[in-house]
């Protein structure tokens, strides 16, 4: 009888065995032919597809509040909060409420830091008269006559005047070539801003008049423009040669110079009218 009891159930654990291998082979067979039929980049656009269902589920789920007391980060963002309303009172406090352009790429009004975020290189130079002035290179939009480009901010931190620095010459004894220079930016300066004056100080020598009979008068001649000896004039302070131009908002002088070692050059100086009338009735009312 017990003989009997152990075939069966030898006989029940081998069919069962059977069975598992059979079905273990049908899902290896399963997944070769599933390999066989479907592309990787098919599996890919499914498991995309699953990670979109579960970021859309992440997405559509009400949000946690986090709450961060770091004293670091409490700090910090007391920081940023008075930075950004310094800047407001900045932009409250400027004279000129819109942009307004100016030479070379600039804007008038602009503050030291919004210059150099426009990628201008500001080094601080002296400059009698004047405060917070810096040498600018790396300008928005230069002009190959000018060697140096001065800006002035001033104790308000607004740029409001722009003075340029042309290229130094090799000239001739009458000044030919600083004056074919000044004659160009006279006219183009004429032309932008208008209300051209031109003011010419002249040196004035003695010369001797003959009367007749052998007399003569000792008369003062005014020298001309261009004259024979008129870079020499200029390099001495005998003789002065400039002109204004303006519109309702901007003001330019031109003018001719000569250094210590006889080189002529021209001078561009420009000035924010609006902002200085501003800062004149403001010193005005404080009187």
């Amino acid at each position: 009888m017990n003989h009997k009891l152990y075939l069966i159930g030898l006989t029940v654990f081998l069919l069962g065995v059977g069975i598992h291998k059979l079905s273990a082979q049908s899902n290896s067979n399963e997944n070769f032919y599933d390999n066989m039929l479907i592309s990787d980049e098919i599996k890919t656009e499914e498991n995309a597809e699953t990670a979109k269902n579960s970021a859309s589920k992440l997405l559509d789920a009400k949000p946690r509040e986090i709450k961060i007391d770091s004293p670091l980060l409490i700090e910090h963002q007391k920081k940023l909060q008075a930075a950004k309303r310094a800047q407001e009172r900045a932009v409250q406090n400027k004279t000129l409420k819109e942009k307004e352009a100016a030479p070379f790429g600039l804007i008038w009004g602009a503050t030291y830091d919004e210059v150099k975020d426009e990628g201008v290189s500001l080094a601080s130079v002296g400059q009698k008269d004047y405060v917070n002035n810096f040498s600018a290179t790396h300008l928005p939009k230069t002009i190959r006559a000018f060697r140096e480009v001065v800006l002035t901010f001033g104790i308000e931190n607004e740029l409001w005047r722009i003075i340029a620095y042309g290229n130094f010459l090799d000239d001739t004894p009458s000044a030919e070539k600083v004056l074919a220079v000044y004659n160009q930016y006279y006219r183009l300066l004429e032309e932008k801003y208008g209300n051209a004056q031109q003011f010419y100080t002249p040196n004035v020598i003695n010369v001797d008049k003959p009367l007749g009979n052998g007399k003569t008068e000792t008369v003062q001649q005014e020298q001309a423009i261009g004259n024979p000896n008129f870079l020499q004039e200029l390099q001495n302070g005998q003789a002065f040669l400039y002109a204004t131009f303006d519109n309702s908002k901007v003001g330019a002088a031109l003018s001719v110079n000569v250094d210590g070692d006889g080189k002529s050059y021209i001078t561009v100086e420009y000035k924010n009218l609006t902002i200085m009338r501003a800062r004149e009735q403001s010193t005005m009312d404080a009187l």
